[in-house]
């Protein structure tokens, strides 16, 4: 082992757990040049170089106390079982159950930013967005029990967004349109969740727009059409020019014979979630409740998703 190092470490107040990463990766390689920290908000994750040329490998290691590792240790082999394109593990906990902690080892892949390829080559943008609207569907199909480690629903009060839109009802500087969609919003997430979802989109895309379906932190129970919403949000984040056109082709390929009128209001339910339950995190300003009325009266006036972002 040559060094220990961290990439950026100002993007965040925590010390990386450097010492634990090199001792797995010095337990499992024989040949570790150097151990370098990637930033990331739900866990601890390691690129590690080799000496012999040996492909990057990525290790990630949970943060004290949580187990968002754990669950991706044994959620993505099934997944990938059911034929998601998902990270295949070179090595996890099993490999050494003494390590101390969860973790998982998977292989470099190639990455192009969303934004990067629907500039450079959006036909190929487009048959991904059409090969994502194709997974999704049969995501959310999945039997939540049948998927360990998954989120499980909670009738909490303090829990699942429910505080955000009590506030957000509270809050008189948001028009009645808004708050009248909080409190569907609200009701939906009192009733048990039938399917599977709660996998925020992120994705490492090749440029022929291929793709694998990486960090799972919040993936469990969920309600048809928010797993489609939260994939037609990222989508359009990356090309003002192409937004509406990736949003058709996500479509054409989750809904090829159009949207039912009941997936139609499922989708448009959990597509104003985004500027409304998210913005509750903290307290708005005005501007930004008028920018989100904005967005609620588009999917209000129209029943083409394209025109709603």
């Amino acid at each position: 082992m040559d060094r220990v190092t961290t990439d950026g470490s100002d993007r965040r107040s925590r010390q990386p757990q450097l010492a634990l990463a090199e001792r797995i990766a010095r337990r499992l390689y024989d040949d570790v040049a150097a151990v370098v920290w990637v930033p990331s908000d739900e866990a601890d994750v390691f690129r590690l170089t080799f000496g012999s040329g040996r492909t990057a490998r990525y290790l990630k290691v949970p943060l004290p106390g949580t187990n968002v590792v754990a669950r991706e240790v044994v959620m993505l082999p099934a997944l990938r079982a059911r034929g998601f394109p998902v990270h295949d593990f070179e090595y996890s906990t099993n490999d050494l159950p003494d390590a101390g902690t969860a973790f998982h080892v998977t292989r470099e892949h190639e990455h192009v930013p969303g934004r990067e390829l629907a500039a450079s080559d959006p036909p190929a943008a487009r048959r991904l967005a059409t090969r994502l609207g194709q997974l999704v569907p049969r995501l959310e199909g999945l039997d939540p029990d049948t998927i360990p480690g998954g989120v499980t629903w909670s009738r909490d009060p303090g829990e699942c967004w429910r505080p955000q839109y009590r506030a957000l009802i509270a809050d008189h500087r948001w028009p009645p349109e808004a708050r009248r969609w909080a409190e569907r919003i609200l009701a939906r997430l009192d009733t048990p969740p039938p399917g599977f979802g709660g996998w925020f989109g992120e994705k490492l895309i090749r440029r022929d727009g291929s793709f694998v379906m990486i960090d799972w932190t919040t993936a469990g129970a969920n309600w048809p059409c928010a797993q489609a919403a939260f994939c037609l949000e990222g989508l359009t984040e990356w090309s003002q020019q192409h937004k509406r056109d990736l949003v058709r082709h996500f479509l054409r390929g989750y809904a090829p014979a159009g949207l039912t009128p009941a997936e139609l209001a499922d989708l448009r339910l959990w597509c104003l979630h985004g500027p409304l339950g998210w913005n509750m995190l903290q307290r708005p300003s005005d501007e930004t409740i008028q920018w989100a009325t904005a967005v609620v009266r588009r999917a209000e006036l129209s029943d083409d998703p394209a025109e709603w972002f």
